[in-house]
């Protein structure tokens, strides 16, 4: 079950008729119109899925790449880099991997 929120809903709800009643008067107004520009602010935003950790010796496969190739082949994680901090070098493949481009085999 997914629960976080989708705000195109919730702001359909917001101007429906069952949260009407929360919105009369000037005072109303005014909480409406707060309430609208924090969500749009993205304050209510779901957070972002944590970055998985992989680390030197994991095996991993690659997920995603420019070069069709090689989705789907595994590699071993030779070291993290240090200049993107999200990315891994892998023994046989160029380059730094992205993180999200990887995951570990277990």
């Amino acid at each position: 079950m997914n629960n976080q929120m989708d705000k195109a809903k919730f702001l359909e709800w917001l101007d429906g008729e069952d949260a009407a009643v929360l919105w009369e008067g000037p005072e109303g107004l005014m909480k409406y119109d707060m309430l609208v520009e924090t969500i749009n602010s993205g304050e209510f935003a779901p957070d972002t899925p944590p970055v998985p950790t992989i680390k030197p010796g994991d095996k991993v496969r690659i997920t995603d790449a420019l070069n069709i190739t090689c989705i789907g082949k595994e590699d071993i994680v030779t070291q993290i880099s240090s200049s993107t901090p999200y990315s891994a070098r892998l023994e046989n493949f160029l380059g730094d991997w992205p993180f999200s481009s990887l995951e570990v085999v277990e």
